[in-house]
């Protein structure tokens, strides 16, 4: 007794020949799966962001001059700034031409350098113009089970929500009871 042969045919039949189209059918499936994976290699990952242009530190520190001058002479929006956040502001200033004196442009600045820098100037922008939630936070981290570290940037206000929505989890889940024997 000869056993017969079932085919399951599902939506997958419809990328591979089926065994009535014969042999040429299917080398024709393998060749273009061939020739297309190196091209798809060649492809690889795309880069989440384009690299900016070199930043002149001649202009950040004749901003922050600017800035230190209008906010002496209390003009402008520096006019009602408290005594505590002038200092404050003078402060973070100071942090940031410390570091980056003898820099011509920010391609100088090694990666922790140049994060530090924009989370300072952010945060002098931000205490300028009353937006602290708007300001944007950067920070370098390791992407999981690879050597690469990438920087990623989220606002004041969505680093906020995030630490909501983890404490409502951490609210929310259940209970687990300790086992204990009597």
């Amino acid at each position: 007794m000869r056993r017969r042969r079932v085919y399951l045919w599902l939506p997958i039949a419809t990328v591979f020949p089926s065994p009535s189209q014969g042999v040429p059918a299917m080398r024709i499936l393998v060749l273009s799966v061939l020739l297309l994976a190196p091209a798809l290699a060649a492809a690889g990952p795309k880069p989440e962001v384009p690299p900016a242009p070199p930043v002149p530190m001649v202009a950040i520190i004749e901003q922050q001059k600017q800035i230190r001058a209008d906010d002496q002479a209390q003009r402008g929006r520096y006019r009602e700034l408290p005594t505590g956040e002038r200092v404050e502001l003078l402060t973070k200033q100071l942090e940031l031409l410390s570091l980056i004196e003898d820099k011509a442009t920010s391609e100088d600045l090694n990666a922790h350098e140049q994060v530090e820098v924009f989370n300072r100037l952010e945060w002098i922008e931000a205490k300028i113009n009353g937006t602290e939630d708007e300001r944007t936070i950067c920070h370098r981290e390791r992407i999981l089970g690879s050597q690469r570290v990438t920087r990623v940037c989220h606002t004041v206000a969505e680093q906020r929500a995030e630490r909501e929505r983890a404490r409502q989890k951490l609210d929310h889940r259940p209970r687990q009871l300790g086992t204990s024997e009597l």
